[in-house]
């Protein structure tokens, strides 16, 4: 019986070892990645930074003398824009890394492939995933209470936001998978529905506000109130984000561009080669239609829930 003992005690605090080894190297290595993930945020974000609101000659510096430079390492206005973008980056990185696009296109990615992809991809697909997380917490707080019609209301704008979150994280996924394919078809129809999608949405928030002053509903104002304004305004600031993406996206328009190869034509090949490539585009045309329903039929109903859901 003790020798029993003494062999299920000696059981007992090898696992225990085991347990704690491999805790503390799963700890290490957590640590690890998430530094790494750190580090590309914040070179992304400093980049970002620099290269929107800084001249030229800024640019023309070595990067530790920009780092160490007072315009950026003792300027508060720069540092409220930085850590939040660091966040909005390294949260996107997590989010595209759940389908394995956490990391390069390719391993020869391009300057301007990682710029939108840390710039526009990561930065605005992190924080809206977390903010419709949010909006689900915020249903959920509602049942309890059951306010029906509130609740009611709750459920139909928090359907209508993970529908539009969706489609645009599904969007930005299918384009960093086109550019990983180096697809010249699938990069320029992207880079087209984000413009349309894009000027639609800014002449939707022109026609409600003329709507508005023509049928005298606030009177001679085209607010009833400053929250109203704000609000539109950070509609359009939303608006003006993703046109500014689609002018940075243009700049992938011809980088895929390869010389025409003239070789016999195998036209049973070749439709099975259409085939295929219709199957892999037509992915975009689908969710523009799926997007363009939920804009008119927020806009027949109610067309604060459709921006609700996606502002």
């Amino acid at each position: 019986m003790r020798t029993m003992s003494n062999t299920s005690l000696e059981d007992l605090q090898a696992i225990s070892v085991n347990i704690a080894d491999t805790t503390k190297s799963v700890s290490v290595s957590a640590w690890a990645l998430f530094v790494r993930d750190w580090n590309e945020s914040y070179h992304a974000s400093f980049d970002l930074i620099t290269l929107w609101l800084y001249p030229s000659c800024f640019r023309a510096l070595d990067e530790k003398e920009q780092h160490r430079h007072w315009s950026t390492c003792w300027n508060p206005v720069f540092w409220a824009m930085h850590l939040p973008l660091v966040g909005c980056i390294i949260t996107g990185k997590w989010l595209h890394s759940l389908w394995g696009q956490g990391d390069k296109v390719r391993e020869d990615e391009t300057v301007e492939e990682h710029r939108v992809r840390t710039h526009w991809i990561y930065c605005l697909d992190g924080p809206i995933a977390g903010v419709c997380i949010l909006d689900l917490v915020d249903v959920l707080l509602d049942v309890p209470m059951y306010e029906q019609s509130k609740f009611q209301d709750s459920v139909l704008s928090w359907f209508m936001t993970i529908t539009v979150t969706a489609g645009y994280v599904m969007g930005n996924s299918y384009f960093l998978w086109v550019m990983r394919r180096r697809s010249l078809v699938g990069v320029r129809l992207v880079i087209i529905c984000q413009t349309v999608f894009a000027v639609g949405l800014l002449n939707m928030l022109v026609a409600g506000l003329l709507r508005n002053k023509e049928s005298g509903r606030f009177g001679q104002y085209f607010f009833d109130t400053w929250i109203d304004l704000v609000s539109w305004s950070a509609r359009l600031t939303m608006v003006l984000f993703m046109l500014a993406a689609a002018f940075v996206y243009s700049r992938l328009w011809n980088l895929y561009r390869v010389a025409p190869v003239i070789r016999e034509v195998n036209f049973a090949k070749h439709g099975e080669y259409l085939c295929t490539e219709c199957l892999h585009y037509s992915i975009i045309p689908l969710g523009a239609t799926l997007i363009w329903t939920l804009v008119a039929l927020a806009y027949w109903l109610d067309d604060d829930l459709f921006w609700d859901a996606f502002v």
